[in-house]
């Protein structure tokens, strides 16, 4: 099987500059077209009382420095034919819903190795592999 559209899901640091890098170079390998998802996370502000969600402003600020730091990325990496996207809201499922508007037949993500307490919790690379409906690529961004 050779896939046609991988969706790379990367934060934008020095990790997710490894796993955009690491999807070009299995896109070129395959043929395949690439796009990137970077998702703001849902960021709940606490008045004291009540949780409330960051104010639309904040928001849409947060969004084009995303957009901003992702399109420098694209250019320090040779991305430029790829297709840049950003999100907004729960990072798994922001990211499946990429998948599924894309087509995407392979997600590439990042995947920290847990240990400990750590690995009791849910971590998004595992959502994501749970609820996928099309193959996944966990690459791993600590090496011992």
């Amino acid at each position: 099987m050779t896939y046609q559209h991988l969706l790379a899901a990367i934060a934008i640091d020095e990790h997710g500059e490894g796993v955009a890098q690491r999807a070009k170079a299995l896109a070129a390998q395959f043929g395949a077209r690439l796009s990137i998802v970077h998702v703001v996370e849902y960021i709940p502000l606490e008045t004291g009382e009540a949780l409330m969600a960051a104010p639309p402003d904040l928001a849409a600020q947060l969004q084009e420095q995303a957009r901003t730091r992702l399109h420098e990325l694209s250019v320090r990496l040779g991305l430029e034919s790829a297709q840049l996207r950003v999100a907004s809201g729960g990072v798994a499922a922001e990211i499946h819903r990429a998948a599924k508007e894309l087509g995407a037949d392979l997600i590439i993500v990042g995947h920290h190795p847990r240990h400990g307490l750590s690995a009791l919790f849910s971590h998004t690379e595992e959502d994501v592999v749970q609820r996928a409906r099309c193959d996944v690529l966990a690459v791993c961004l600590t090496r011992d």
